[in-house]
């Protein structure tokens, strides 16, 4: 044993209570750029593919900018209404779903007030699945016994999750250290229908990937409570597949 191990009960009720905040952001209470920068170190640490680190972050905290990304984001926010949200049929009787949709609309009208955004990216673009699988198996083939396996297998699926397997995992961290911290965040990509836009106005490169937008504040009170989920054992199966 290389340490004492954990306070699990304490740990478990980080993982459970770590929420999606978008209504209980305090808008008003300044957020010191030392507690970003101490999260993103903790957010670092997460695993990554291939010990690739090749996560950026940018975070934004100057007004104008951020009012800019708001216009955006509410121009995306009034389509995904429209699109999505009309097209879902009974799930708008829901009483979860319409809460859900109330919460990310008030997110949507207060997002330029939030005191920081940060942008997770990823150098590089994210795979083409199928092109890549075209591209493997057009390439001629190295030996008999790769020639055996060769139109059987097919690489892009494993390509696209090497792409996200490192910054998904390094956002939840990031999340995770802003909870323990007293902090709120969600993730939202309502300003991806703009990524070029966005990337003019930051500065980012076209060929890197801006994955989501995560927007953060203190908490309006620290009550916060595990969701209701179905149980994992009814969503689990054990050796093989089981409806």
């Amino acid at each position: 044993m290389t340490g004492a191990p954990f306070d699990v009960s304490e740990t478990d009720r980080l993982l459970t209570t770590t929420r999606s905040v978008r209504r209980r952001l305090d808008l008003d209470r300044p957020v010191p750029r030392e507690v970003i920068e101490d999260a993103l170190e903790v957010a670092v640490q997460a695993p990554t593919a291939n010990d690739q680190q090749n996560w950026r972050w940018v975070v934004i905290t100057e007004q104008a900018v951020k009012d800019r990304l708001a216009e955006l984001f509410d121009i995306s926010w009034q389509f995904h209404q429209k699109e999505v949200w009309t097209r879902s049929g009974r799930r708008r009787n829901s009483v979860q779903a319409r809460r859900n949709n109330e919460s990310a609309a008030a997110l949507a009208a207060t997002i330029a007030r939030v005191p920081v955004l940060v942008i997770p990216c990823v150098l590089g673009r994210p795979p083409d699945i199928g092109a890549i699988d075209a591209e493997w198996l057009g390439q001629d083939l190295a030996s008999a016994n790769e020639g055996t396996w060769r139109d059987q297998v097919r690489i892009g699926a494993m390509r696209a999750s090497n792409f996200y397997g490192s910054i998904f995992p390094a956002v939840w961290s990031f999340q995770l250290a802003l909870r323990s911290r007293g902090l709120g965040s969600t993730i939202t990509n309502m300003h991806l229908p703009f990524e070029r836009h966005v990337g003019e106005l930051l500065g980012i490169p076209a060929g890197v990937t801006q994955v989501c937008m995560v927007p953060v504040a203190y908490t309006v009170g620290t009550g916060f409570r595990p969701a209701r989920r179905v149980p994992a054992k009814e969503r689990t199966s054990w050796e093989r597949w089981q409806a």
